[in-house]
This record gives structure tokens, sequence and C-alpha cells, in this order.
């Protein structure tokens, strides 16, 4: 069990490296599912609120991958819509969601917050 653990911490690592190694070439559409794949890395964060995480943790990480993204192209405006529709989806955890970035020193360049109107997110 624990060398299956092991591949799997391997994998997001190695997935994780390809999206940040590919974040410069990406521009102007971003999928949601890749959005909700880089919070994947902070569910246990997101779900039961603690630990906070740390910079150069894999949420973290995550984090910095997504800014990477945000602050490429014309993405920022389609990072926050897919940011507001998974904060609707699991609004009980939307300040968990909504904290994450800045518990990593990662600033995306608008607020993550229900009442965000991404149309002015440049």
């Amino acid at each position: 069990m624990e060398l299956c653990m092991g591949s799997y911490k391997s994998l997001r690592i190695i997935v994780l490296l390809m999206l940040l190694s590919s974040a410069p070439f990406v521009s102007a559409f971003i999928e949601c599912s890749t959005i909700t794949q880089f919070f994947s890395a902070c569910s246990i964060s997101i779900i039961y609120g603690s630990p906070d995480p740390i910079p150069g943790s894999p949420c973290c990480d995550a984090m910095s991958g997504l800014n990477n993204i945000a602050n490429t192209g014309d993405n920022r405006p389609y990072v926050c819509r897919c940011l507001m529709g998974l904060i609707d989806t699991y609004s009980p955890n939307a300040t968990a969601i909504a904290t994450l970035p800045g518990l990593c020193g990662v600033s995306l360049g608008f607020i993550i917050d229900p009442n965000t109107d991404c149309s002015l997110v440049f």
C-alpha cells in the first residue's frame, strides 16, 4: 500500500510539473477541470479547514501553478469564472477555497468571493 501511495504522490508531482512547465503556452481558454485539479492538491485543507498549507507544500505548489496560468494571456477572467463555479459547488467550503492562494503567498489578481464579477477581472 505504501508503494502505491508513493507512486501516486510521484505521479501527482509529475503532472503538476507538466502543468507548470506548459503554463506560458496556455492562453485565452482554460478548462475548469484544470482549475479544479489544482485545488485537488488542497483537498484536506478545503474539507477539514486545516492544516493550513505552507509554501513549498503540494497545495501551495498547485496555487503557484494556478497563479502562473491566471497571469498568462487573457486567462484571469476564465480562472475567475471557474473559481466562482467551484465556490458555488462547494459553498460550505467557500472560505477555505478563497483563502488558499493567500495562505500560500499567491495573489491571483482578483478577490475570490461569491460576489466577484469576473467580467470586470483583467
